[in-house]
């Protein structure tokens, strides 16, 4: 049965109250879609958000117009590949966003979304409109609508589920698991513990870990950070800093939102001079695995990358793709994006293949 659906373009996400529509996920919230209009580490230009009704659910679908994305340019470097964009174009979410699919709960606001989306992308005379971070039934879903993007796989996340307090850790096997809890062990005898700071509470830490957070995507090739982003989310549904201090020093953190049962750790800083003697990567995994755990979350999601460690600890991974909808018809575009897929496709392929263990 066919919805009458309703769309309607806002110019900003906060004439929406958070309740009114559906977030699914911590990335698809109106309190995240607001802080992301200010961000300008990835260089949003302009943004629009469209608001769907009449389907099961309500849902706020953003445009952001970006003239560069750091991230994207992350993923074109571990693909192998040189600049795809001359000019500025549309995401629908940002990237960072870990997942997306805003306005896909039913086909007419799928048809909805890439329609109107198309015609925002051509007033703002963009090169593409990119739906960010989708799922491959997602990505199947949408271009079964509106045929004519081409799918690009950009990352893999990972989630498990966990048990409850008694039982906070995922599925893994015996010897990574103990292993794990003698790392955690170690740190809080060498003298680390963890922080809570909710939503408002973290902003006086986040120039210590804006540092932590640029030098870290630093080390696994471009920085893709600044602190207005963190700044931005603080006040997005769920955000807090897990902190792990040492010394009344912050040696670690990790940027989480906990949504709808579900503890993302979306983001993580960490200083590499004391990695390996206090073992602050074991301990934050084991304190927010713990933490989510008190907290009602059933399923923990320690984010992307760094995929061999999340793997050999039990998490399963979800390949993320874009999905892209040039404004014109462009061969040489659409081989370029193909080449990007396949070139991202090899580089997960090869960390995988690596005969490490993350030994954090």
């Amino acid at each position: 049965m066919r919805t009458s659906v309703s769309a309607r373009w806002l110019r900003t996400a906060a004439e929406v109250p958070e309740s009114a529509v559906d977030g699914r996920h911590f990335s698809t919230t109106v309190g995240w879609s607001r802080g992301w209009e200010g961000v300008r580490t990835e260089r949003v230009v302009d943004h629009r958000h469209l608001l769907l009704e009449g389907g099961p659910v309500a849902e706020l679908v953003p445009y952001y117009l970006v003239s560069r994305s750091p991230l994207w340019d992350a993923y074109e470097s571990d693909a192998g590949i040189g600049p795809i964009w001359s000019g500025p174009v549309v995401y629908s979410a940002s990237l960072y966003g870990e997942y997306g699919g805003a306005g896909g709960s039913t086909p007419e606001y799928i048809a909805t979304c890439v329609d109107l989306g198309r015609e925002q992308t051509a007033r703002w005379a963009a090169e593409a409109l990119i739906f960010g971070n989708l799922t491959s039934a997602e990505v199947d879903a949408w271009s079964a609508i509106r045929p004519g993007g081409t799918a690009v796989l950009v990352d893999r996340a990972y989630a498990a589920p966990i048990g409850g307090a008694d039982s906070p850790l995922p599925a893994m096997r015996g010897r990574v698991r103990r292993e794990l809890v003698r790392q955690w062990r170690r740190a809080k005898d060498g003298g680390l513990r963890l922080r809570v700071l909710a939503g408002a509470e973290m902003l006086p830490a986040l120039d210590e870990f804006t540092d932590l957070a640029m030098a870290a995507a630093e080390k696994h090739g471009i920085n893709i950070y600044g602190k207005d982003i963190f700044e931005n989310l603080a006040g997005a549904p769920g955000a807090m800093l897990l902190v792990a201090e040492h010394d009344g020093r912050m040696a670690a953190a990790f940027l989480c939102f906990l949504h709808r049962r579900r503890f993302s750790m979306w983001t993580g800083g960490i200083n590499y001079l004391h990695l390996r003697e206090l073992k602050t990567y074991a301990f934050l995994m084991y304190e927010s695995m713990t933490y989510a755990a008190a907290h009602g979350a059933e399923i923990v999601d320690p984010g992307r990358g760094n995929f061999v460690y999340k793997e050999r600890h039990g998490f399963l991974g979800t390949d993320l793709w874009a999905l892209v909808y040039p404004t014109t018809p462009r061969p040489a575009l659409r081989e370029a994006l193909r080449r990007m897929s396949e070139g991202i496709h090899g580089y997960i392929t090869r960390s995988l293949r690596r005969d490490e263990l993350a030994a954090l």
